[in-house]
């Protein structure tokens, strides 16, 4: 107990805390709509519970909760079997947040037509984390990951212009 009375909070609870935000992130990369983000969060929370007997305090906590994440989301949308909704470009005459919104949706629409690994990449790649950390979540060698990269970019690209 807390000198002040209050019980101290389970660890899971406060990794839990720590690193909401990035499973909020992935959860709405993949259901932006109310409904859908919250079944995926619930389905997200409780594996991380059910691995958390298996969780190692020697490894970096961000990492294998964004492992579990992304591999629960992964596995929700393949179950959902969800039909990409291709957004139409973007009318310039809009204000900037509209714009940024649309091509942000458009964006996602277009990575959601990649295959699961490419998906997990380059989300894991636009959330900011580096080469080097890609591969070691990813398992594969830091030359794979920028290889993959170069390709990815180029079928966005592609995909684009359809």
């Amino acid at each position: 107990m807390k000198a002040d009375g209050e019980k101290d909070e389970h660890p899971f609870v406060e990794l839990i805390e720590r690193h909401g935000a990035v499973i909020g992130r992935i959860c709405r990369s993949f259901c932006p709509s109310g409904d859908d983000y919250e079944d995926l969060r619930q389905e997200v929370l409780i594996n991380l519970w059910r691995g958390w007997k298996t969780y190692r305090p020697d490894h970096k906590a961000i990492t294998w909760v964004y492992r579990v994440a992304l591999n629960t989301a992964i596995s929700w949308r393949r179950h959902k079997k969800r039909q990409v909704v291709m957004l139409p470009l973007v009318d310039f005459d809009l204000p900037d947040d509209t714009v940024m919104q649309e091509q942000t949706s458009h964006l996602k629409a277009l990575i959601a037509q990649l295959p699961p690994g490419d998906q997990r990449l380059v989300s894991l790649y636009l959330d900011g984390f580096t080469t080097d950390e890609i591969a070691h979540l990813l398992v594969v060698s830091r030359t794979n990951v920028t290889t993959r990269i170069g390709r990815i970019k180029e079928k966005l690209k592609k995909l684009n212009e359809i």
